[in-house]
């Protein structure tokens, strides 16, 4: 008993003093200091050529050894970094690179477009450089066309006495388009008044695989003054090739070259009447029914649209030139306007469903724009009828008026017209609804050509008639105030 509590007392001292000595050789120590860049918030990307300014990477570090600064971020298509490539600086802890300049710099370090190619990253402090991290990157064809004709600031002054003779030929190169580059490839030349704002383009053609595209004084007239550029004035305008091809996977792969500024002076051009044809319209498929004139804005001569009824199926719609004759016609053409090129008609404009909508055709050229909108015409009036009064027919009385005809009254009762109108220049005249003055009519608003909008009112000016005395067919929509009349030649 008595040796038991000995030992249990030696043994309490000796961890005593093992407990002691262990405390005095503890000791506590911190990590280095380092400049630790962090993995980055993805390992594996696929460039995205449609997003060029997008971020591609960010890369984000830890400085715990410098003072800040400027920190240099560099990479390497290997880890050694014996030839690092400066990616871009940075004041903060971070930096991010967007996907139009990382696909620059991988290819140019010998990337393959469309292949994997792995890159390392790290940040230089000057005195102290980063660890590195790998990245794994499939990078896109970056060859876009190059215009080699025209040349910057070329000059182009444009004759109607040579209008269907070629004025300016584009030539471009062949776009890379990578492992899709056995592709067909269209193309398209695009005009803007701006170089870096194409949103509002007049099309001046396209071609399939050819690098070369032919316009004529005609063509080009129609760019200029779909533009907006005045006739006999010189105007700037920029002009782009744009590339496109659909992959086996069904997307659409563009590839477009820089603009290239050229001058030019279009002529004075008589724009067309227009006329609608096709089952969706109230003529049918006959080009010489009365068929329903498209309507002309006051402001921009060769601005034309028209609001009424169309009708669903049957082939759709189309517009001509000419009543009587099928060419030239205006339909749909890869969703743009398209006129017959060389016997090639385009297709036809179709709508949802019949019913009232608005069509507007900004500039009437080949491949320019169009929409096709809905319109609310459930609270228009509808009138019993609708005449034109005034000197300018023959006078003023109730038994002056000539009366027009509803072109459908059963779809579309507003929309109003009459053939062979005698107008005495110099004289003026109205549009007079339900034949009394009670309601209003419609006056002019400051047109000086055959067509415009009127304005429904109890006051106001009469239309003067300042064309020559003849014979005109009159086109009237009393949804809109629209209204043109045509001369019988």
């Amino acid at each position: 008993m008595k040796i038991t509590k000995i030992c249990a007392a030696i043994f309490s001292v000796m961890l005593i003093f093992t407990a002691c000595e262990t405390e005095e050789s503890l000791e506590i120590t911190s990590p280095d200091a380092q400049l630790e860049l962090l993995q980055p918030s993805a390992s594996n990307i696929n460039l995205n050529f449609a997003l060029p300014e997008n971020p591609a990477l960010t890369l984000v570090w830890d400085d715990e050894l410098t003072a800040g600064g400027n920190y240099d971020i560099e990479m390497s298509p290997n880890p050694l970094f014996e030839s690092p490539i400066v990616v871009g600086t940075s004041s903060t802890e971070s930096f991010t690179v967007s996907v139009n300049e990382l696909n620059t710099i991988l290819l140019n370090a010998g990337a393959n477009a469309f292949e994997s190619f792995t890159a390392f990253f790290r940040v230089n402090a000057g005195s102290e450089v980063s660890n590195n991290v790998s990245v794994s990157v499939i990078t896109y064809a970056e060859a876009a066309p190059v215009i080699s004709s025209p040349t910057s600031q070329s000059s182009y002054t444009l004759s109607f006495d040579m209008a269907e003779d070629v004025v300016l030929n584009v030539d471009w190169s062949e776009p890379d388009f990578g492992e899709f580059s056995d592709s067909e490839v269209s193309y398209r030349i695009d005009f803007s008044l701006a170089a870096d704002d194409f949103s509002n383009a007049v099309i001046g053609g396209s071609t399939e695989n050819d690098t070369t595209l032919e316009l004529t004084h005609s063509d080009l007239n129609q760019v200029a003054i779909g533009l907006g550029i005045e006739p006999e004035v010189e105007g700037n305008a920029f002009l782009r090739v744009v590339a496109s091809i659909t992959n086996a996977g069904g997307s659409n792969l563009e590839r477009i070259s820089d603009a290239v500024e050229v001058l030019i002076t279009p002529y004075s051009s008589e724009f067309p009447f227009l006329y609608l044809v096709g089952a969706g319209s109230a003529a049918g498929w006959d080009n010489n029914n009365d068929n329903p004139a498209v309507f002309r804005s006051q402001d921009t001569p060769n601005s034309y649209y028209f609001t009424g009824y169309f009708t669903e199926g049957g082939g759709g719609f189309k517009i001509l030139e000419q009543t009587g004759e099928w060419n030239p016609q205006w339909g749909d053409r890869n969703g743009n306007l398209g006129r017959t090129i060389d016997g090639a008609e385009p297709d036809s404009f179709e709508v949802p469903s019949s019913g009232y909508y608005t069509m507007t055709m900004p500039a009437m050229v080949e491949g320019g724009s169009y929409t096709i909108e809905p319109y609310d015409a459930s609270n228009a009036n509808v009138y019993n009828s609708i005449g034109i009064i005034g000197q300018a027919i023959g006078g003023w009385g109730d038994g002056d008026e000539i009366e027009l005809i509803q072109r459908d009254p059963v779809n579309n009762p507003h929309l109003w017209y009459a053939n062979g109108v005698n107008f005495t220049n110099g004289e003026e005249f109205l549009i007079r609804p339900n034949d009394d003055w009670d309601n209003g009519v419609w006056r002019y608003t400051g047109s000086d050509e055959l067509f415009g909008k009127a304005n429904l009112a109890g006051s106001g000016n009469n239309f003067p008639f300042t064309a020559p005395t003849g014979t005109y067919d009159v086109w009237f929509n009393d949804l809109d105030g629209s209204y043109v009349f045509i001369p019988n030649d």
